[in-house]
């Protein structure tokens, strides 16, 4: 199931150096959050929608936060914003992943010479290391095996992916009847059976343009 959240105007945000803002810089989005919070109880994936500067990030950084403070859940977040492939999007995945303890064997055997001070390495460093091991025929397996990994964690997972729609339209660019076309419809294949195989990870998916008119254009449902 995919139950979908639209950000309304009415945020007030205080201006702030990074793409977000946080501590008392965040408010005004309880009701949000409690949706969310809903939503994450009972498994189901959820997508939200907003144009830029409504505050989509902020609110799903403090649900994470939240959800990581409080212990029940293990948060994952991803910014596909600068994806040109899907091999880069488990680099992205797996280097956002690295906190879960379930995924420090997955992320040695993907190539992460570092992942014995995996808290201390630099993230832009590990992804280069990961991507390095990640290629077009490879992506299907290793992602799973992230999955994988999420599953067998001691606490559930929610996995929240921001700007998937934008990475859609970067495979898109070429044609929806092109390779492009074909890669997208093959990366949300995947991620659909993934998320119905590995139930004890719940998805966030967001964008700043609307998921459902991609999908239209990939003949796929929502």
């Amino acid at each position: 199931m995919l139950a979908t959240i639209l950000l309304a105007n009415g945020m007030a945000l205080r201006k702030a150096g990074s793409n977000w803002v946080e501590g008392d810089r965040f408010f005004d989005r309880s009701a949000e959050l409690q949706q969310l919070r809903l939503r994450v109880a009972d498994g189901t994936h959820t997508l939200i929608t907003a144009q830029r500067r409504m505050g989509k990030t902020s609110l799903l950084r403090e649900f994470l936060r939240l959800l990581r403070e409080e212990g029940e859940f293990d948060a994952v977040f991803a910014d596909l914003e600068g994806a040109q492939s899907s091999a880069d999007v488990v680099a992205e995945l797996a280097t956002a992943s690295r906190d879960i303890e379930s995924l420090s064997d997955r992320l040695k055997r993907m190539g992460a010479k570092t992942v014995e001070r995996l808290e201390s390495v630099e993230a832009f460093e590990l992804k280069v290391q990961l991507r390095a091991h990640v290629d077009a025929g490879t992506w299907r397996q290793q992602g799973e095996a992230l999955f994988a990994a999420m599953e067998r964690n001691g606490r559930p997972v929610v996995l929240a992916i921001d700007e998937l729609p934008i990475f859609l339209t970067t495979l898109l660019a070429d044609g929806n009847a092109g390779p492009g076309g074909r890669d997208a419809a093959e990366f949300m294949n995947w991620l659909r059976g993934m998320a119905q195989r590995y139930r004890r990870v719940t998805l966030i998916l967001a964008g700043s343009i609307g998921l459902l008119p991609v999908l239209r254009r990939l003949d796929l449902s929502a």
